[in-house]
């Protein structure tokens, strides 16, 4: 732990009581070194400080989880209005959902089953039968209970009495005897209970769980307005009790009974440690994957050399034949990337058309919110908001301005294109392009079959040569590159928007003495005046768009690198079968020995292991 202060020039003093926390354990569900756990404090937060941290770490987090208590989750309207604003933001970043899951905690906190109005006949009747269950058992055990205070009233009689040895022990045999089945009654009695509260608590929990899909639906169609009939990606959602469990387990000092699991199952933590544990095992086997790709790449590029360098005249024409093949297949892929591309320039152009369309209505409006802001707040207030950038406890002057501009066209249009075209696309564009290069590789494969010489060395190079583990890395590497603008952006033109005012913000800011509220309230307006504002939104869309094509870029650039080295591989193994034989056959047989021998069979045994475990994670 650390504590500083930082002095800025011109800026409130800020003083960090604790700058960081680390905490060392023996954390199973940590244990594939795959994941890292960061608490943050969540949006709206009164401190906005907190809230842009929080925002800055959406940008690189793989999964956010969202914490909500269980209590509050399907009832508070405050609670559904804030799921719905995040899972808007959350699905603008990443429509295929992968990235969020939901924890809602609480599920041991005892509940009366009178409280849960959504309760059907069905449900009712079984929670009846339960409190049956429960009065008969309890009647029992008060009767068993008297029955034993008879049989020590008897006894006690009988000492007193000094008489009858026998009765005695006939007495006392028969208190053991009822209080062992009083025991057993009130073990059963209490198992009962846990019974109806366990059942009440799961209902609970798919009742909350129903809410919050229904939510998501409604807001998932409410952005997919272009395919109503489309079922949105599945959403996670645990509902956990996290004090019944450490009862259970016995790490909590306090050693109190469960409120209301008796089983570590129930409580719903096991399930969700299982699902982070995986989800590190899945990201570290996909790192040695990765590696192994690479390597194996190498291995077969080494060995492509090998098999070419030799030399032998009569080639010529089979060389001839082979590069045109190979000029015909980039000939096709680069057919398909510009069909492809066209349709991307057309989907992307509409975007930025609506967009436009939605920044000249938020200009029009902003003008309006800067003179209610005026109208609404004292000067001490107005300038407080100001100093902090335009968020100051529950105002956020920022957010406001930017209202509605993801609405509309723009939401189906983001939410289709991010999510579902480009996915769908580069998918169809690795398929395509694997099955263009497989039917080039087997033209020339057959046309190598006319000459013995080089059959049987271009039948292996095409073995070697795995067109969709070349090309697929790329697409992953498209994609990561769309995710990551996504994640920048945060669904939201707010960040764009407080950074574009940071002057105006600091001017107004620094504004003191008297008029100073009439001069601030006028920078503001002046700043916001019908032409000013148009040209502040069309920065804001531009810089959207420039940050959409850069990413674009990245992601063509990825391609253009593996297609340039499938063709590479094609044109040394398979085409350019003729070289300078300056390597004997025997060394070349020696290299190709040990390669087989210590690279390309390990590299197999792992990829056949990776390959085992990756499904067995759910």
């Amino acid at each position: 732990m650390t504590a500083h202060t930082k002095i800025v020039e011109g800026e409130p003093l800020e003083w960090h009581l604790v700058d960081s926390i680390r905490i060392y354990g023996a954390f199973e569900v940590l244990a594939s070194g795959a994941v890292a756990l960061v608490d943050v404090p969540g949006f709206g937060d009164a401190n906005k400080t907190r809230t842009r941290r929080t925002q800055e770490y959406l940008k690189t987090a793989e999964v956010v989880i969202l914490v909500a208590d269980i209590k509050r989750a399907a009832d508070d309207q405050a609670m559904r209005d804030y799921f719905v604003k995040f899972l808007r933001r959350m699905i603008r970043i990443d429509g295929s959902m992968e990235s969020l899951m939901v924890v809602l905690t609480g599920a041991d906190v005892r509940i009366n089953e009178d409280q849960l109005h959504h309760l059907d006949s069905k449900q009712r009747h079984v929670i009846q039968q339960m409190y049956q269950e429960i009065d008969r058992l309890s009647d029992n055990l008060d009767q068993q209970k008297k029955e034993v205070d008879t049989l020590y009233i008897e006894f006690g009689n009988l000492v007193a009495q000094m008489d009858g040895a026998v009765a005695m022990s006939e007495i006392m045999g028969r208190i053991q005897c009822n209080k062992t089945m009083t025991d057993r009654t009130a073990r059963q009695l209490q198992l009962t209970k846990a019974a109806k509260d366990t059942y009440v608590a799961h209902q609970r929990s798919a009742h909350v769980r129903d809410v919050f899909l229904q939510i998501y639906h409604q807001v998932y169609h409410n952005i997919n307005k272009q395919n109503p009939t489309r079922e949105p990606p599945p959403l996670l959602l645990f509902c956990i009790g996290s004090m019944d469990f450490d009862q259970l387990m016995g790490t909590n000092n306090r050693h109190r009974a469960p409120l209301v699991f008796t089983n570590p199952e129930d409580t719903g933590i096991p399930k969700f440690r299982r699902h982070i544990h995986d989800f590190g095992c899945r990201n570290a086997l996909s790192d040695i994957k990765a590696h192994v790709h690479s390597s194996t790449l190498l291995c077969e590029e080494i060995e492509s050399f090998f098999l070419s360098a030799r030399q032998d005249l009569r080639l010529t024409t089979y060389e001839n034949a082979a590069r045109g093949f190979a000029d015909g297949l980039k000939d096709t892929v680069d057919e398909i990337r510009k069909n492809l591309g066209g349709k991307m320039d057309k989907i992307i152009n509409e975007l930025e058309n609506a967009l436009k369309l939605q920044a000249e209505k938020a200009a029009k409006r902003s003008i309006d919110i800067i003179k209610t802001l005026g109208e609404n707040y004292r000067w001490h207030s107005y300038r407080a908001l100001m100093r902090r950038g335009g968020e100051w406890g529950s105002v956020d002057l920022n957010e406001d301005l930017v209202q509605g501009m993801l609405d509309g066209a723009v939401s189906s249009l983001w939410h289709n294109f991010f999510t579902e075209f480009i996915r769908s696309e580069l998918q169809s564009l690795v398929e395509a392009v694997s099955h263009k290069v497989d039917m080039a590789i087997l033209s020339i494969k057959n046309r190598a079959q006319r000459m013995t010489t080089i059959a049987p060395r271009i039948n292996n190079a095409c073995n070697l040569i795995h067109p969709w583990d070349m090309i697929n890395p790329a697409r992953e590497a498209y994609l990561s590159a769309i995710l990551s603008m996504q994640k920048e952006f945060c669904g939201s033109f707010k960040g764009l928007l407080r950074e574009e005012l940071a002057d105006n913000y600091h001017a107004m800011a620094s504004e003191s003495g008297p008029g100073m509220f009439q001069r601030m309230k006028g920078l503001n307006e002046k700043q916001f005046s019908p032409e000013n504002a148009q040209e502040l939104y069309a920065r804001l869309v531009n810089q959207v768009m420039t940050a959409i094509r850069i990413a674009r870029n990245k992601g063509e650039a990825a391609l253009d690198e593996a297609l340039g080295r499938l063709y590479s591989s094609i044109e040394r193994s398979l085409v350019c079968v003729q070289g300078n034989d300056q390597i004997s056959k025997a060394q070349r047989g020696k290299m190709q020995k040990f390669l087989e021998e210590e690279c390309n069979k390990p590299l197999a045994e792992v990829m056949t292991i990776t390959g085992q475990n990756m499904p067995m994670l759910h």
